[in-house]
């Protein structure tokens, strides 16, 4: 449907984007989006239509327990992907 988004898709690649660096898992693009997945559909979704809406999720996403249970989320997904790869190689350095 035109002009829904999903902010939890956002919230949580850019957590993706905190917490890999610091791992030493592959890095490719197939993992990035498999961790994502994996952690999306592990998160409620969160759809809004408006700038307020953005806005509203933004601040809840900051406070201490939602924030915490997204990185929580995120790096497990980091080590289930990270261990398990769904490709040959086992470790991409970038």
């Amino acid at each position: 449907m035109k002009g829904l988004t999903n902010m939890m898709e956002e919230t949580v690649l850019a957590k993706i984007e905190q917490l890999w660096p610091s791992t030493n898992y592959c890095k490719c693009d197939k993992c990035k989006i498999d961790v994502a997945a994996y952690a999306l559909n592990r998160l409620p979704p969160r759809y809004v239509h408006s700038f307020a809406g953005k806005l509203i999720h933004r601040f809840d996403a900051s406070t201490t327990q939602m924030d915490a249970e997204i990185t929580a989320c995120v790096y497990n997904a980091i080590i289930k992907i990270g261990e398990e790869p769904e490709h040959d190689v086992e470790v991409i350095e970038e």
